[in-house]
C-alpha cells in the first residue's frame, strides 16, 4: 500500500507542478517563482512566452566577449592552441578555432521582437532539441526560408537544390511545440548591426509566434561562427550541445529534424 499512496503522490505532485491557471506558458510553481502573477496572462517573463530556465546557470558555456588566446573563435595554429581541439582555415587562409559538433553553444542574450533581452540559456533543459538560424536581413534565401516558416507554404522552396520534401514536417514540428526556433540576425537590409527594429520588422513580414527573433547586434555569434553562407542552420540539444556544426547551409540540421535520408 505504501508504494500505491507514493506512486499517487506523485502523480499529484507531478500535476500540481505542470498547472497552468493563467494559460501564459508558464506554470505556476515557475510564475511564483520569477514573481509573475499566475491568474494574469498578461504579467509573464517574456512577452513572447519563450521558455524559462531556471537551472541556466548549471550550463558552462562561454560568454561574450569572448577572450583569447585558446577559446572558440581566436586565431590559432595548432589544434592544441584550441580549447576544443579543432584549428580549422578560413577560406580566406587564416585559421581559429572553430565550433565543433559536442561544444556548447555560447551564453548568448539578445534583443527580440518585442523589445526584451533574451537569454538563449532560457531555451536549454526543456526536453526539446533546439534549432538556431543565423541570417541576416538581406538575404534572399533567409526570406525564403522565413516566408515558409511563417506560412507553411513551401512551393517558392522547391526549386532550390537543397530542398527535400521531408522538410515540410520540420513546420508543423514548430507549431506543436516539439522543436524550439530561434532566428539570430546580425544585419539589417542595408547591411548595419541588426537591432530590435530588424528582429521587430521581420517578425512584421515573416510572422510566427513560436519563433523567437534575435538581434545579434555586436556581432558575437557571427564572430563565435564565423559563417561563409546564410542561411546558416545548427541543430542543438537541450544541453546546449552542438548536435551540428556548419558555417553555411542547413541540410544537417533539417535532415536530423526530419528523418530525411
Amino acid at each position: 500500500m505504501n508504494r500505491y499512496y507514493k506512486i499517487i503522490t506523485f502523480i499529484i505532485l507531478s500535476f500540481a507542478l505542470c498547472i497552468d491557471t493563467d494559460g501564459d506558458g508558464y506554470s505556476d510553481k515557475v510564475e511564483l517563482e520569477l514573481g509573475t502573477n499566475p491568474k494574469d496572462s498578461s504579467d509573464k517573463y517574456y512577452l513572447g512566452s519563450w521558455p524559462y530556465n531556471s537551472n541556466k546557470e548549471i550550463i558552462k558555456g562561454i560568454d561574450f566577449p569572448i577572450s583569447c588566446p585558446n577559446n572558440v573563435s581566436c586565431e590559432c595554429e595548432l589544434n592544441k592552441d584550441c580549447i576544443n581541439q579543432n584549428c580549422k582555415k578560413t577560406p580566406r587562409g587564416s585559421s581559429f578555432c572553430t565550433p565543433k559538433i559536442g561544444d556548447i553553444f555560447p551564453r548568448f542574450i539578445g534583443v527580440d521582437q518585442y523589445g526584451e533581452y533574451v537569454d538563449i540559456y532560457d531555451f536549454a533543459m526543456q526536453g526539446k532539441q533546439i534549432v538556431v538560424e543565423f541570417g541576416a536581413a538581406w538575404c534572399s534565401p533567409c526570406q525564403g526560408l522565413s516566408g515558409w516558416l511563417s506560412s507553411g507554404d513551401y512551393s517558392n522552396l522547391k526549386k532550390n537544390r537543397w530542398w527535400k520534401d521531408e522538410y515540410a514536417i520540420i513546420y508543423d514540428r514548430i507549431q506543436n511545440d516539439e522543436i524550439l526556433f530561434i532566428t539570430i540576425l546580425f544585419e539589417d537590409e542595408m547591411r548595419e548591426p541588426a537591432n530590435y527594429e530588424t528582429v521587430s520588422n521581420w517578425h512584421e513580414k515573416y510572422p510566427n509566434n513560436k519563433i523567437a527573433i534575435l538581434a545579434d547586434e555586436y556581432k558575437d555569434i557571427h564572430q563565435w561562427m564565423k559563417p561563409t553562407g546564410y542561411p546558416c542552420i545548427n541543430l542543438i540539444d537541450e544541453n546546449m550541445n552542438l548536435l551540428t556544426f556548419t558555417g553555411r547551409g542547413l541540410n544537417a540540421a533539417f535532415d536530423i529534424l526530419s528523418n530525411a535520408k
